[in-house]
């Protein structure tokens, strides 16, 4: 008589990071490996365009209709410079991109792995919903050195987008793994390659 395999859900690695850690680079290298990657910034960017309920609870809470980019640059400002207003843009938005994760989740029962890329994994409380979370860090300054050089900001803008993020040295206590980013990619890379490695042997 055979026996029939136990079906087994997949694993759930949370990635997370801050602006200018290299986040992204890490996200790029699991899907170049061929294990799904749920972006969380590619739902929202997804919703402002789809989602004409969210974008008008956003429009009644912060008073002045978001219709193009130069709309949402005068939103993003506001939100950069004032805690309050972030957190009622946040409370907001969430909900709908948590259930977003979930209908894409669902593609994906069949896999052994996938991976949630969400810059507020941990500030949402999303972290209690993955297996292991994974963190990209690096020193604020290697941040604000990566912000000036990638985006063309001032020392002082590069610093208040840091400013408002929780600090990578908070995330760091929320984290199963640690994925340090201050040297190479290819290091980068290899400590992603020893993390999953590290899963195949629990198994």
């Amino acid at each position: 008589m055979s026996v029939q395999a136990v079906k087994t859900k997949p694993i759930l690695i949370g990635l997370t990071g801050g602006i200018g850690s290299g986040k992204t680079t890490a996200s790029n290298y699991f899907q170049s490996l061929g294990i799904p990657v749920i972006d969380s910034d590619l739902i929202v960017k997804r919703l402002w365009k789809e989602n004409m309920e969210m974008v008008q609870k956003i429009e009644k809470s912060f008073g002045f209709p978001i219709k193009n980019d130069l709309d949402r640059k005068k939103l993003a400002k506001i939100i950069f410079n004032d805690q309050e207003k972030r957190e009622i843009l946040n409370e907001i938005v969430h909900p709908y991109v948590f259930q977003e994760v979930e209908k894409e989740k669902s593609f994906y029962m069949d896999r052994e792995l996938i991976v949630i890329d969400m810059p507020l994994l941990i500030e949402v409380g999303y972290r209690s919903k993955v297996n292991y979370v994974l963190v990209v860090y690096v020193s604020k300054e290697t941040q604000i050195t990566r912000l000036i050089q990638r985006d063309e900001l001032s020392i002082e803008e590069a610093t208040k987008r840091i400013k408002a993020q929780m600090p990578l040295d908070e995330k760091r206590a929320f984290a199963d793994v640690i994925l340090n980013n201050e040297t190479t990619i290819c290091d980068l890379y290899y400590q992603i390659d020893s993390f999953l490695r590290g899963l195949k042997d629990e198994k």
